[in-house]
């Protein structure tokens, strides 16, 4: 197998992680200690969203924010939120592909390390522990590109 000559090399598309990181935790508990006295069932909502910043050229950072609320009815027992952090490399990427490396590829890649930081935090404050489902990362895409997507419907005409 004969070298490539290192000129076309340049052009292949690369994709690589450059750092993993934990860029914020926060746990509030409003009620205090009384959080460890409620005998009530806790509903736990958990919201996950994505989003990207590119730093330098072909140097892009993504971070996954999950935000995780305990209630007993109304009351909010706790509040934990969590960003996981990628620094990612992207060299010649084709624009109808990137993305989905940014809202798929990546956030797959994080999620991991935001579901152990969840579960670590809760287990430290010896909460009730939460185990993060799994996200389907390109049905998330495929939606918001839909909603992101002109509709193909007619205009509405406006009757005088």
């Amino acid at each position: 197998m004969a070298d490539t000559p290192i000129a076309s090399q340049d052009n292949q598309p690369f994709f690589g992680i450059q750092r993993v990181y934990l860029r914020g935790a926060s746990l509030e508990l409003p009620s205090g200690a009384r959080v460890f006295l409620q005998q009530n069932p806790v509903n736990m909502d958990l919201n996950v969203e994505v989003k990207n910043e590119v730093l330098d050229n072909g140097i892009v950072e993504v971070v996954l924010r999950a935000t995780l609320t305990a209630k007993v009815g109304e009351a909010v027992q706790f509040l934990l939120e969590a960003e996981q952090a990628g620094i990612f490399e992207l060299r010649n990427i084709p624009n109808d592909q990137l993305g989905a490396i940014l809202e798929v590829n990546c956030p797959h890649i994080l999620t991991p390390y935001l579901r152990a930081t969840v579960s670590d935090v809760l287990s430290r404050a010896t909460l009730p522990g939460f185990l993060m489902p799994e996200i389907n990362w390109p049905a998330m895409f495929a939606q918001k590109q839909a909603a992101n997507a002109p509709s193909m419907a007619p205009a509405p005409t406006s009757l005088q």
